[in-house]
């Protein structure tokens, strides 16, 4: 059973217009799923507080879309529950659960334009006077002077604010998003990151987003949880997920992580002290979640804008206490902003660093014999029985996991 909670909750919460939301909290009680002999989702315990910005993170197969199926209702359950507020919703049909699906394919009305787009469900409830309604959902998603276009007129980053109007309208406890901005570009996807963040803080009702886009769920939400193989692997807000994770997994699914093997050599109060390649790194206790004892292995993880690139000759000019490791450049890419670098080092091949195009040595070419050096509290420390390469992405663009992973829908 896994058991992930997020921050506590008012049961009784008021978005910021002063509505009274009824609670909006989501909590799957050991909810599971599974198709004959294959476990889509592993029983899981997880409660979302009314008023966030939830994402469920992960590649494709890993149980997400599941996960959201499960809370709209569109799937079964095998086993557990699924509670909206103070609701038990696990044998109500999706109808009658008060939240909306906003898809990726908007799945908007071709016939009718955005005004009747958006009163559609209104409409179908019998509410005749709907003019302010839509009216103010339209300002909400400022397509206020586009009502009377049809979907085909529209960008579709602003088809995609009609579909989350419509939505909307209805008054749910919770909004679900499944990869709602997959068929944007990208400069278009994150203007509508930003956009869907302040609607859900002008609005204030909970949002569940299913994501594979790791940038996409930390520019949006206030917390993710990161799935693999139909459980959660970590949760947390998304800077403490980036710099702090616990598996291999999320260090290389959430961006870049080098990882050096590494022997534990002894025990300093709040620092260990640990063998690699022939010399010694630091790492914080508190952000090892490995065992330390001494002689045992330790993967020790840095990412790559947090290291300094200098030149060997200069490498007496490196501050005292700093980790430092030794290797030669073996290719660099400028890409604008920086430079990114992969060294061949004793310690690590392949390392890679990301180094800011402020003043470019122009020494610092492939073949050069160079320090690597970081901030010991920029070191993070995981348990080396887990793959080096789980979370990250082979030649052919397939998700690599570990050894004990499987794939879920």
């Amino acid at each position: 059973m896994i058991t992930v909670t997020t921050k506590d909750s008012s049961k009784n919460s008021t978005t910021k217009n002063g509505t009274d939301t009824g609670g909006g909290d989501v909590r799957l009680s050991g909810i599971s799923k599974t198709y004959g002999s294959f476990t889509a989702v592993q029983p899981l315990d997880l409660t979302v507080p009314q008023g966030s910005f939830f994402a469920l993170l992960g590649a494709s197969g890993c149980g997400k879309t599941t996960t959201l199926r499960m809370i709209a209702g569109l799937e079964e359950p095998s086993s557990g529950t699924v509670s909206l507020g103070e609701q038990d919703v696990t044998n109500l049909p999706p109808y009658r659960r008060p939240v909306n699906t906003v898809f990726q394919s908007y799945a908007l009305f071709p016939h009718l334009d955005i005004f009747e787009n958006v009163a559609f469900g209104l409409r179908r409830r019998g509410i005749k006077s709907v003019k302010k309604q839509v009216g103010d959902m339209l300002d909400l998603v400022q397509l206020g002077e586009q009502a009377r276009k049809k979907p085909h007129q529209l960008s579709g980053g602003q088809q995609q604010r009609v579909a989350v109007a419509r939505a909307l309208i209805n008054s749910p406890k919770v909004l679900l998003l499944d990869e709602p901005l997959g068929a944007l570009d990208l400069k278009l996807r994150r203007q509508m990151q930003l956009e869907l963040k302040r609607i859900q803080t002008e609005v204030g009702i909970t949002f569940v987003h299913v994501t594979h886009d790791q940038e996409e769920a930390m520019t949006m939400a206030d917390t993710v949880a990161v799935m693999n193989a139909g459980r959660v692997e970590q949760l947390g807000s998304p800077a403490d997920l980036y710099e702090n994770p616990r598996s291999t997994f999320v260090a290389n699914f959430l961006g870049t992580s080098n990882l050096i093997e590494a022997e534990v050599d002894t025990r300093n109060g709040d620092e260990i002290v640990l063998r690699a390649g022939g010399g010694k790194l630091v790492l914080p206790v508190a952000r090892c979640s490995a065992p330390t004892t001494t002689g045992g292995k330790v993967l020790v993880g840095v990412r790559p804008e947090k290291i300094s690139l200098t030149h060997a000759d200069e490498a007496g000019e490196i501050p005292a206490g700093r980790n430092r490791i030794t290797g030669t450049i073996a290719d660099s890419s400028f890409i604008g902003v920086s430079t990114q670098y992969v060294i061949d080092s004793p310690v690590c091949p392949e390392f890679e660093v990301y180094a800011q195009n402020i003043d470019r040595d122009a020494r610092l070419v492939p073949g050069a014999e160079v320090v690597l050096h970081w901030n010991p509290a920029h070191t993070f420390g995981l348990d080396a029985a887990q793959s080096l390469l789980a979370g990250t992405v082979d030649s052919a663009g397939v998700e690599t996991v570990g050894p004990d992973e499987g794939a879920a829908a």
